[in-house]
C-alpha cells in the first residue's frame, strides 16, 4: 500500500490553515505547528497532529524530525524575518522541498538566493489559478505543491462512466490517485471509491504529478465550471 504523502504546515493564519485542511481532507498526513495555542486548537479536528510551539527554534525543529516530511511549508508572510529564518533552518536541516509564502518580490528574490524552490504570493498564484481554470475548464487545480505534485478536480472522463476504480486500475496505468469522488451532496471516501461505478457527472478529486494530473483532465471533456 502506498504511504500517504506527509506535510509539515509552519503557521495556521487562513492560509495555513485552509492548506493543512485541505491536505488532510484529500488523505495527506499532515502535522501543523504555530506557536499561538487558539489557533493550532482550532486545527487540530483537521489535520493528523497539531503542535503550539515556535518554528524559530531550532531545537524545536530537530525534535520534530523535519527533514522525514516529503514537503515543509512555511505559510505566513506577516513577519518577514522569522519565515527566512525558519527556511534556512529548514534547509541547514536537510528539508528537500520547501513552499514558503513571500510578502513581496523583495522577499521572494531573499528566498530564492536562500535555495527554496518554490514561493508563493497568494494574490499573484490566485489571478493565475483563474487564468488557468478559464483556459482549462476541465480541470480546476485544487492544490500545487512544488513543480511535482498536484490535487486537481475534473469531472469523469466519458471512457470512466460505468466503470470502477479499481477496474481501470488508475495507479498503474494512469499513475494517479482518486482521492475522493464528489456526487452531488454526497462525498464518497476510501475505502468505499475502490468498488463504485462512475458516473457521468461526478467530480473526482485526484493527485498525481502535474504533467499526469493535467494529462488525465484532458480526458474529461466535460467543463467542471458551471
Amino acid at each position: 500500500m502506498a504511504k500517504n504523502k506527509q506535510f509539515l504546515v509552519i503557521g495556521l493564519g487562513k492560509f495555513g490553515f485552509s492548506l493543512a485542511k485541505t491536505l488532510y481532507e484529500n488523505g495527506a498526513d499532515v502535522l501543523a505547528i504555530d506557536k499561538e495555542m487558539d489557533l493550532v486548537n482550532d486545527v487540530e479536528q483537521h489535520c493528523t497532529q497539531a503542535l503550539c510551539m515556535d518554528a524559530t527554534d531550532e531545537k524545536a525543529l530537530q525534535k520534530i524530525s523535519v527533514n522525514k516530511f516529503d514537503t515543509c511549508v512555511v505559510s505566513f508572510c506577516s513577519d518577514v524575518e522569522s519565515n527566512i529564518y525558519i527556511c534556512l533552518s529548514l534547509i541547514q536541516a536537510g528539508v528537500k522541498n520547501i513552499i514558503a509564502k513571500a510578502r513581496d518580490d523583495k522577499h521572494r528574490l531573499v528566498l530564492q538566493k536562500l535555495g527554496v524552490e518554490h514561493i508563493v504570493i497568494p494574490e499573484e498564484e490566485m489571478s493565475k489559478k483563474v487564468a488557468l481554470n478559464l483556459l482549462r475548464p476541465n480541470m480546476i487545480e485544487v492544490l500545487s505543491l512544488g513543480k511535482d505534485f498536484s490535487i486537481v478536480e475534473i469531472k469523469t472522463p466519458p471512457a470512466w462512466v460505468g466503470k470502477t476504480i479499481v477496474e481501470m486500475d488508475l495507479r498503474n496505468k494512469e499513475r494517479i490517485n482518486v482521492l475522493a469522488i464528489n456526487k452531488g451532496n454526497e462525498t464518497i471516501h476510501p475505502p468505499y471509491i475502490g468498488e463504485y461505478k462512475l458516473c457521468e457527472d461526478d467530480i473526482l478529486i485526484i493527485s498525481g504529478t502535474t504533467a499526469d494530473t493535467v494529462r488525465v483532465s484532458s480526458k474529461a471533456t466535460k467543463s467542471i465550471v458551471e
